[in-house]
């Protein structure tokens, strides 16, 4: 639940301004975009602690766990950590260099790792794994910060903050619209944990989890690794040719379909064979999760890259009403489940693939923006055809 939070609330906390840092055509508004989304996501993590602290916020009460207050004080150190990460790895996007994107995930995923086991030593309450999860998320964040610092060497006397409101306010998209499209696309992502810990219960939102982890590997290693080169690659694309761009599209997307089938495929087979070899048999229930929840996520394999269109697009109108649709078509799994579902399974099965057709309908709009995009193109040219002509 601590993580399903902390990834909504992430969604918001630069208000997606580093998304443009990879599509500013020059350093200078690069670097300025970047202290823009740092401003912003210092800012939203300060208001968030003030809220917190003054006002004593305690959002999701209904969920009987009377600890979750207390966890709340690692939130905006975990946000912090997320955020710097997030914001950095953009910036290692725009200039490539993906072996610093590696280590700081390597160093966050240590940290975290080693600071959960060691502090588990201490002690089995919850709270300790979630004050690892913010420490190794610091860590994380500034080391990547650390391995980026020779770019901004000779950058750094061309920031300023003339420049920096001239950036977010050519890029207030990204902020008015995108970060609409964001929190539909979070609710779809963490609403189902909230779900099923309220109505199946804890032990079920647990074995939820675990099932989301060990199948969200898959897009880690290979879905982000795609994403990241299709956005380092789709922005200089677009700005040299739109048919290399189209090329890039739909060879990206006919890789994944192949590699996702393949990969989901072996999983759903080894799943309920090998959860309870390895964690014990109470584990077993784990396992069948595993196999529900196959569908949606080798259409999230497939999607997550492509989505990337709607940012290197500027087509955030279309992002919006595409998360809204898949929001509403979960809503009605949901909805669904709970009144005609009792078994753990089915419910989850249900959700998984009202997800994974409202993830589908997504890729849909990634293709429509292409379109779109094609569309203006030629109607511009037309234009500047004719102007010549006449």
């Amino acid at each position: 639940i601590y993580t399903a939070l902390l990834y909504t609330l992430t969604i918001i906390s630069s208000l997606h301004y580093e998304s443009a840092i990879p599509l500013s055509k020059n350093d200078k508004d690069a670097i300025n975009t970047l202290g823009v989304a740092l401003v912003v996501l210092f800012g939203g993590v300060s208001l968030f602690t003030i809220c917190y602290t003054f006002m004593k916020i305690l959002p999701f009460s209904f969920i009987s766990l009377e600890t979750l207050p207390l966890y709340w004080l690692f939130l905006p150190f975990s946000i912090l950590g997320l955020g710097l990460f997030q914001i950095f790895q953009l910036w290692a996007l725009r200039k490539e260099t993906y072996q610093h994107i590696a280590k700081g995930k390597v160093q966050m995923n240590i940290t975290q790792m080693s600071a959960q086991i060691g502090l588990g030593f201490i002690s089995k309450s919850g709270g300790f794994l979630i004050a690892g999860d913010a420490l190794g998320r610091i860590i994380g964040g500034a080391g990547l910060a650390f391995f980026c610092r020779r770019d901004f060497l000779h950058l750094r006397s061309r920031l300023s903050w003339s420049h920096m409101k001239m950036m977010a306010i050519r890029y207030k998209k990204f902020p008015l619209i995108s970060s609409w499209s964001s929190i539909f696309h979070g609710l779809s992502t963490h609403i189902p944990t909230f779900f099923i810990a309220g109505i199946i219960g804890v032990k079920a939102a647990g074995f939820y989890l675990i099932a989301s982890r060990i199948l969200a590997l898959p897009e880690a290693l290979f879905g982000n690794a795609v994403k990241q080169v299709y956005i380092a690659k789709g922005a200089k694309r677009l700005q040299q040719s739109f048919a290399d761009f189209g090329q890039l599209f739909f060879s990206t997307l006919k890789q994944l379909i192949i590699l996702s089938i393949v990969i989901f495929t072996m999983i759903f087979i080894v799943a309920p064979l090998v959860f309870p070899f390895v964690f014990g048999s109470s584990w077993t229930e784990a396992g069948t999760f595993v196999q529900c929840m196959c569908i949606l996520y080798a259409c999230q394999l497939i999607i997550a890259p492509i989505s990337a269109n709607f940012y290197l697009l500027e087509l955030f109108h279309i992002q919006v009403v595409a998360e809204i649709a898949r929001f509403i078509l979960l809503l009605l799994g949901i909805v669904y489940a709970s009144y005609f579902l009792h078994k753990a399974w089915q419910i989850i099965l249900c959700i998984s693939i009202a997800g994974a057709i409202g993830t589908c309908l997504i890729g849909v709009f990634a293709w429509y923006s292409f379109v779109v995009f094609q569309r203006r193109i030629t109607i511009n040219v037309n234009i500047h055809v004719n102007k010549g002509l006449s």
